[in-house]
Order: structure tokens, then C-alpha cells, then sequence
């Protein structure tokens, strides 16, 4: 009689699927927040502006922070085409040409259709930024989920007023870039709303009861001498009549799965109890969420 059996790889299955959630934030978004949206502006001036907070408030640093991050290679054409990218060469006597390193990091564009323009020229205002904490958007926004009272995203990057591109959308970094084109005026995205997204694993373990094997049962209302007999003293028990029979079959309510240590991890119950069969394999699949 066995108790125990080993899963093969076979066995195990494991398959991603994504969730979202809607999230809203009512009215205006303040300028600083520490669990919540908010809303900053980016100058292009001397640091610092005259008035204006130094440090992480500075909108000189919040401009040239989006600038680089963003924006960075893509600032060649009046409307936003790529510019290419410099790179160094590495030529075959070993000499090194052209710029050692390019500050590119998130400047890839999230589609085809996606257009990247950001103001170049000095003034104050020159773009706002929505920022949303990773604890409301997950692994990323939504594509096409986010809109406010005058603006929505068009699911490929776009920052869309009616039918004009007046900024971007960052989905993995939960920032919504407005620039309206460097005119100056700022955006108080009221009554913004998004879309979550999250990854959830499904684990399937696929357990299977051979003909031969766990033909007899575990439970002690059929054993004679439990409690008091030879399965504490000795480690052995005497099964009543009916059991030791060949017709009978016993039932399964509950799989537990183990480590390599038979330590127990999970337990998984039947919505009723499975008679095993004496002539064919039985499968049960257990699916955890993760």
C-alpha cells in the first residue's frame, strides 16, 4: 500500500493569465502625494525657478527627468520622429569610436503608431505629468484604459484630446505625459481613470491513481484496533472483514500535495468523494492560483 506518490514535470502545468482592475481618482489630484495619484509640472529654466521648490519638487527636475527617461532620443524632428541612436564601435584592433554610452532607458516606443514630441524651447509649464503609484497600476496601465474629463489614451502610447496628440502615456511606469505641444499650458487631469493589469500564475498538478495502486483506504473507522492496538504499539493494523474483500474500493475526499520533505504544503478537497477503479487510472487535477 502506498500513501505517497512523485510528480513528474509532466505532471505540473503552469500558465499565466493577466487581470485588470478599475481604478478612479474623483476630481482634481493634488501636487504631492505619497499613496496616491498626483500631479507635477516641468519647466525648462534655470535651477531653480525663482519661488519655486528645489529637490524632487523642482518642475525643473521633473522636466529634465522626463526629458531624459522619455525622451531622450527622439528629440531630432519638430514632431517627434526618432532620432537615431549614437552607439560606440567597436573596431577589430581593439580601439573603441564614437560615444561610450547612450542614456537611451525607456525610450523604446510602445508601438508603431506611437509619436513621441517634448517642448525643447525655455518657459515655465511646458508639461504636466499624472503620476500613479505601482500599487494602483500593478505591472503596468491598461493600453486604452486611461481617460479624464479631456483626455484618453488611444492603447498604442498616444495622449489623445478629441482627435489631437497632446502627449503619452508610459503604461509600465504608470505616468501620464502631457505636452500639448509645448504651448505652455498645464493639466489638471481631473477625474482620471485607469485600467490595472497583473499577472497571475495557474498551477495545474495532475495526479493520477493507477489501477493497481492506493487500493486500500486510510480511513481508521475501518480499521478493528485503532487507538488502542497494534497501530500505536506495534505500526500495524487489522482492516475490518469487508474491506480485505477484492470488490471493495475505496474512496478518495482529500489529496494533499508535499514537499521532498513530506512536509504539507496544501490540501485539496472533493466536492464529493471519488470511488477509485479497480480496472482503469483515475486523474484529478488540483489548480492553485498564485
Amino acid at each position: 500500500m502506498s500513501y505517497l506518490k512523485t510528480l513528474n514535470s509532466t505532471d505540473v502545468i503552469v500558465t499565466p493569465f493577466t487581470v485588470h482592475k478599475q481604478f478612479s481618482y474623483t476630481g482634481t489630484p493634488p501636487g504631492s502625494s505619497t499613496d496616491s495619484v498626483f500631479v507635477v509640472d516641468g519647466s525648462n529654466s534655470t535651477y531653480p525657478l525663482s519661488g519655486g521648490r528645489e529637490g524632487t519638487g523642482s518642475a525643473i527636475l521633473v522636466y529634465n527627468s522626463i526629458k531624459q527617461l522619455y525622451y531622450s532620443n527622439f528629440l531630432s524632428g519638430s514632431n517627434g520622429l526618432s532620432s537615431p541612436i549614437n552607439t560606440a564601435s567597436f573596431n577589430p584592433d581593439g580601439t573603441i569610436t564614437g560615444p561610450f554610452y547612450e542614456p537611451s532607458y525607456n525610450n523604446t516606443i510602445q508601438s508603431i503608431d506611437e509619436l513621441r514630441y517634448f517642448p525643447t524651447q525655455n518657459g515655465t509649464n511646458l508639461l504636466s505629468v499624472l503620476s500613479i503609484p505601482s500599487k494602483l497600476f500593478g505591472e503596468y496601465v491598461k493600453p486604452g484604459s486611461y481617460s479624464d474629463d479631456t483626455m484618453s489614451d488611444d492603447g498604442q502610447g498616444n495622449l489623445l484630446s478629441g482627435s489631437v496628440k497632446v502627449g503619452n502615456i508610459i503604461y509600465q511606469a504608470g505616468l501620464v505625459i502631457f505636452t500639448n505641444s509645448g504651448s505652455g499650458a498645464t493639466n489638471n487631469f481631473v477625474n482620471p481613470q485607469w485600467e490595472s493589469s497583473y499577472t497571475i500564475y495557474e498551477t495545474q498538478y495532475k495526479c493520477t491513481i493507477r489501477a493497481n495502486e492506493f487500493n486500500y483506504s486510510l480511513n481508521p473507522s475501518l480499521i478493528t484496533t485503532y487507538g488502542s492496538g497494534s497501530v500505536l504499539s506495534e505500526g500495524k493494523a487489522t482492516y475490518k472483514n469487508f474491506v480485505t474483500g477484492s470488490d471493495f474500493s475505496p474512496y478518495v475526499t482529500t489529496i494533499g500535495l508535499y514537499d521532498d520533505n513530506q512536509n504539507l504544503l496544501a490540501v485539496g478537497k472533493l466536492a464529493q468523494p471519488l470511488p477509485t477503479s479497480q480496472t482503469t487510472d483515475t486523474t484529478i487535477l488540483i489548480n492553485l492560483d498564485r
